[in-house]
């Protein structure tokens, strides 16, 4: 009788599975009025693309979808385990009264993920089915009586899919940094970072002023660079031995889509006004443009030249890029009828900038920075830099240029037209990139083996912070975590 009754109910979990599933196969959603009475409970909480609900980095909750619904006028809890609980109290099994079920996904002591071994729960339990887009954390534990609910979904290995949760040695001591961990900067507070280092296709993502991260996002190959803004949800990748493209939806935490190229990538730039990504691929002579609202190739431009580094300016009026073939550096106006004119030739541009007004070019070989009048595309400036100049950005008047060598910042007044300040950072490691603080006047400036975080206040001009770092940093964006959700 047992084996019959258990046939049954999994014909019937399949008939359930395909019926509702086929219905919302892009993304669940939990219901409006179900997601409500969540976040009355536990205010801090949000929902993922497939519906699981995080409530901090180590608990959160799976919906079971039911086989029917009932229709209430009020949401709230008809049964939890442990009994006398409200959601508010996190236990283990939460069944509400329109026969949604809410199972508590927590870490057990050797930082696995788990379900809760209670077997004594009522059959709406047994009923119901996890989302089936569910990005179900490899290795999951799961006792023998709630398999069912899984439906279609498979548990993954450690080694495999795109999300892969990290585990924690609690034995060791807080202050104690293990790979890929540093000391918490309290300006990474409310903000979301996503690193890769020189030698793993991993993402790592670190949520709020954490420590460690919270998981890896797998990637198709070794990223060569990437780039997001905070209006958009989606980040864009570009590999070094790979034609495709990648988009990442960063709220929803997934491999959203891949843009196949004619040839490999060299470098990408983004409008953080409009959201558009510019890619430049030498061999196809070719500059992609790619809408980040939309995660959509939008048009192809096909030069003569061969365009390798690029930068777009801050009007997104034009793109100024190097023919990688030549050396030769050209600006491209943006519009209708596409116009390309040669600016110079520089040797070994490592950082292209461009303003409302200049466009700064910088040889790392030469030690030199180049300066051009948009206009009339003539040679306004030529400073010398300390060695190896290797990244740069724009804040206010001011080009703030990294020279790695000797870990200095050089600080250029474009009102002036000279270098005011040459800043001493840091001379042990080799720093590389810098990176904006969102809403804030601080840069983070890391490398690939510099074993530190340094912090630089862009308005009061000097090194705030050293911070022991053990990860190398190749790419890392910062994104404030509350846009990321309302986006």
């Amino acid at each position: 009788m047992r084996i019959i009754w258990g046939k049954s109910l999994k014909l019937f979990l399949s008939l359930f599975v395909f019926v509702v599933f086929s219905q919302t196969a892009n993304a669940s959603k939990l219901p409006i009025d179900v997601w409500e009475f969540i976040k009355e409970q536990l205010p801090s909480s949000t929902q993922r693309f497939d519906s699981v609900i995080v409530v901090s980095p180590d608990v959160m909750y799976i919906p079971l979808y039911p086989a029917q619904t009932n229709a209430v006028s009020t949401i709230k809890a008809e049964y939890t385990y442990p009994s006398g609980k409200t959601l508010k109290d996190k236990p283990e099994i939460v069944i509400l009264n329109n026969n949604f079920v809410l199972l508590k996904l927590f870490k057990d002591k050797n930082g696995d993920y788990t379900l809760t071994n209670y077997e004594e729960f009522p059959m709406k339990v047994k009923l119901g089915v996890m989302p089936q887009d569910m990005l179900v954390p490899p290795g999951l534990k799961m006792p023998e009586n709630l398999k069912l609910v899984l439906g279609d979904l498979v548990i993954p290995s450690k080694e495999d899919g795109n999300l892969v949760y990290l585990n924690k040695d609690k034995s060791k001591k807080t202050d104690v940094l293990m790979k890929n961990e540093f000391l918490p900067l309290a300006e990474f507070k409310n903000k979301k970072t996503y690193i890769t280092t020189a030698n793993s296709k991993f993402m790592l993502v670190y949520d709020d002023n954490s420590k460690a991260p919270l998981y890896e996002l797998k990637l198709s190959s070794l990223p060569s660079k990437i780039v997001a803004s905070n209006s958009t949800k989606f980040a864009l990748v570009v590999y070094f031995a790979n034609k495709n493209l990648e988009i990442i939806d960063l709220k929803n935490e997934r491999i959203l889509t891949q843009i196949p190229l004619d040839d490999i990538a060299k470098d990408v730039d983004i409008d953080v006004n409009t959201n558009m990504a510019y890619v430049s691929s030498q061999n196809a002579n070719t500059i992609y443009c790619v809408d980040l609202n939309s995660a959509k190739l939008a048009k192809a431009i096909r030069l003569e030249q061969s365009p390798s580094r690029l930068a777009v300016s801050s009007d997104g009026m034009s793109i100024v890029f190097t023919d990688g073939i030549s050396g030769e550096l050209f600006t491209l106006k943006l519009g209708e009828n596409a116009q390309v004119n040669p600016v110079a030739k520089i040797k070994n541009i490592s950082k292209i900038l461009c303003d409302n007004q200049f466009i700064y070019a910088i040889s790392r070989t030469e030690n030199k920075m180049y300066v051009y009048d948009r206009a009339t595309l003539a040679l306004v400036d030529e400073e010398n830099l300390n060695q190896k100049p290797v990244d740069a950005v724009m804040y206010q008047n001011r080009v703030y240029i990294l020279c790695a060598k000797e870990g200095v910042l050089d600080i250029y007044d474009s009102v002036e037209k000279k270098i005011t300040l040459s800043q001493q950072l840091d001379k042990d490691g080799f720093y590389s990139k810098i990176t904006v603080i969102p809403d804030q006047h601080n840069i983070l400036i890391t490398g690939v083996n510099s074993k530190k975080f340094l912090l630089f206040d862009l308005e009061k001009m000097n090194l705030i912070k050293k911070q022991p770092a053990l990860i190398d940093v190749s790419n890392i964006i910062i994104m404030d975590k509350t846009r990321i959700q309302d986006l």
